[in-house]
């Protein structure tokens, strides 16, 4: 008795419970359904808050963009406007002293290596003949030779250019011989000054080491006696006899020749031939 009183009892419950899910069944729907449109306008919420952000983002960087682009162009306008202005000599001394001031914080080896290597590539792009181990030896004498007389290894290297197109044997019709065209009837005294035995010209002047070393010697006494750089150059070509008479007769000098030579130094540093004639002005 008591346990068919309990599995009736059990039934009842059981009944019962049912009867409650069937009574509740619309809620627990309505409210699962509440989650999920809670769920979706949150997620909505989020996506248009993240699109907006984007959207702000995405204008952000094309002001951004803008800014830059304006700024480019006024640094281009502040540019043209400022190649347009020509500076005194006096402001152009100005600048020379400080880039010499700045220069002098670059190693004498970096130096060196930077105008050794300048000369290898010149002289391999213009004679092919000359082998390698002679190209590094004559660049190397052109800038120990060019330091010790105080010249730009650059400028040393545009002579020789225009002189004899870097061919060690080259000999003009006046009777200039090798790499410098140093004229024969100069060179034993220029040779002896400076402790090079003398051999006959085409021994001794068409050894590139020793045409250098007499060439650049000879420049510098130029440029000693005359006092200035560019008249040195002319007087190299013409003659320091015929550039003195012109001199003294208050006669123009002719400026074909270092203009040749200045225009290639300017090329090879990437100046204009009037910024170089310029430096050169500044510096005698």
């Amino acid at each position: 008795m008591p346990n068919g009183k309990t599995k009736g009892e059990k039934t009842v419950m059981l009944n019962s419970f049912k009867e409650n899910i069937n009574k509740n069944l619309g809620l627990i729907f309505i409210i699962f359904m509440c989650i999920i449109i809670i769920l979706f306008i949150t997620l909505q919420i989020n996506m248009n808050n993240l699109s907006t952000q984007t959207e702000k983002y995405v204008e952000n960087i094309n002001l951004n963009n803008e800014k830059i682009v304006s700024r480019v162009e006024d640094l281009s306008n502040e540019v043209k406007k400022y190649s347009q202005v020509k500076i005194s000599r006096d402001q152009f001394t100005e600048i020379y002293m400080q880039l010499q001031e700045l220069t002098g914080m670059i190693s004498n080896e970096v130096k060196r290596e930077f105008y050794i290597t300048k000369a290898v590539g010149i002289i391999s792009k213009n004679n092919s003949t000359i082998d390698s181990k002679s190209i590094y030896e004559i660049s190397k004498t052109i800038y120990e030779e060019a330091v010790r007389y105080n010249f730009n290894p650059l400028l040393i290297t545009a002579i020789i250019k225009i002189e004899s197109n870097f061919d060690p044997e080259a000999v003009s019709d006046s009777y200039a011989y090798g790499l410098f065209q140093v004229r024969r009837f100069i060179a034993p005294e220029l040779a002896e000054n400076i402790g090079i035995k003398w051999e006959g010209a085409e021994k001794t002047l068409f050894d590139p080491i020793k045409n250098i070393k007499i060439g650049v010697y000879y420049l510098s006494v130029l440029n000693r006696n005359f006092d200035d750089l560019k008249t040195a150059i002319i007087a190299y070509n013409q003659g320091p006899y015929n550039i003195q008479e012109r001199l003294t007769n208050n006669q123009e000098l002719p400026d074909n020749y270092v203009n040749k030579v200045l225009d290639y130094y300017a090329n090879l540093r990437g100046f204009s031939l009037e910024e170089v004639q310029n430096e050169i002005k500044a510096t005698d």
